[in-house]
């Protein structure tokens, strides 16, 4: 009886210690930490127990071997050992039928436990296979989601190619469009400053024009652009058989500034017009006719004379040099000559220094430039008395 209860146990142990390790092989990669940890405690403790059982056994079965070698010994000490060891036996049978009942209570425990530990690991096996489907939907979805926005930015990236391409076209566009405008400004400029110059030209040609139309004594002889000659003529003057007449030509420069010439050397243009004078036509035109008509006579004189006499006409000291051979004699023209204004002798230059020319006067009451020349040319300055 108790041999085959031994080896019934024997074989539910050896049952158990399968399952534990198929359990321990095939369930244990899958379940959680927590739940291997409680198992591996309640499986320890079985182990424990189950060591203890196999220790009484492993004793029992050791003292029955050794029974057979003691058939020598006395009867009374063999039935004493005996009735010691029957003894022992019922009270390690005892103690071995307390722990088998012990055991055979706890093992529907443990297999209830295991049956327990079967379904959980059913339930996390069946979990972890909706969670590798869920890992997988979400690996297939992440990967769609990974394709379609890789395709979105390959889309953007090539919009955003197309957009810079155009970018760039748009933009040497807008420099050959301002390229084009810039030309076509330049252009407006020069027209305009033409324009401008043009509209001058006609504004100053109209105001000569009316201005011709206004005044008397001046001929138009040629105009241009930038030039323009004209001829200005003196009034009739008493015993004169023709009015004097005197050519001037004005030249505008770039700076607006006007230059005058004139062909009389007695006629300096610089104390008329100075040098840089910017104004009008009309302006300038009347300067010159004004100027001239107050020396008019004056200047004829001059030029009659200047055929017969060395002299030289200084206009801004109003100094007429008359050069002979052997001296100078400078007459001082006043202002208003001939109408109002009369002639002196300022100074006579000799060789040998300078004379009194307070002592000299032709006879007349009010002498002419003529009758001063004429007087000057018969007198000797040099004459060893007028030393």
């Amino acid at each position: 009886m108790a041999a085959s209860e031994a080896a019934e146990l024997l074989a539910r142990v050896k049952d158990a210690l399968a399952f534990e390790r198929q359990a321990q092989y095939g369930v244990e990669a899958d379940l959680p930490p927590q739940v291997l940890a409680e198992h591996a405690v309640s499986t320890r403790h079985a182990h424990k127990f189950m060591l203890m059982q196999l220790q009484v056994l492993k004793f029992c079965l050791d003292f029955l071997d050794s029974g057979l070698c003691v058939e020598n010994a006395s009867k009374s000490s063999v039935r004493q050992e005996v009735a010691e060891a029957k003894q022992e036996w019922k009270k390690l049978k005892a103690e071995y039928q307390q722990q088998v009942e012990s055991i055979q209570k706890d093992v529907p425990q443990l297999l209830l436990k295991l049956e327990q530990a079967r379904n959980r690991a059913q339930l996390l096996e069946e979990a972890l296979q909706r969670y590798r489907d869920k890992k997988l939907e979400m690996e297939e979805k992440a990967r769609s989601a990974q394709k379609r926005q890789q395709k979105e930015q390959d889309a953007l990236c090539e919009q955003q190619r197309r957009l810079e391409e155009r970018m760039v076209e748009l933009q040497g566009s807008l420099q050959a469009q301002r390229k084009e405008l810039q030309h076509l400004q330049r252009e407006l400029e020069e027209e305009e400053r033409q324009a401008c110059t043009w509209q001058e030209e006609v504004q100053r040609i109209s105001d000569f024009r009316s201005l011709l139309e206004t005044l008397q004594g001046v001929r138009l002889l040629s105009e241009s652009k930038s030039d323009l000659e004209f001829e200005l003529i003196s009034p009739a003057q008493l015993g004169a058989a023709t009015p004097h007449a005197l050519k001037l030509r004005l030249h505008w420069r770039d700076d607006a500034s006007v230059m005058l010439q004139s062909d009389s050397p007695f006629f300096p243009p610089s104390l008329v017009l100075p040098e840089g004078t910017c104004g009008n036509i009309r302006a300038i035109v009347l300067e010159l006719q004004n100027s001239y008509f107050q020396q008019a006579q004056l200047l004829a004189e001059i030029e009659l004379l200047h055929s017969c006499f060395a002299i030289d006409w200084q206009q801004e000291k109003r100094i007429l040099s008359y050069l002979k051979p052997s001296s100078t004699c400078n007459l001082y023209v006043e202002p208003g000559y001939p109408a109002s204004g009369g002639i002196s002798l300022c100074s006579v230059k000799v060789q040998h220094g300078t004379v009194d020319a307070t002592s000299y006067k032709p006879p007349q009451e009010r002498p002419s430039l003529r009758d001063w020349l004429e007087y000057l040319s018969a007198v000797d300055f040099n004459a060893p008395f007028l030393a």
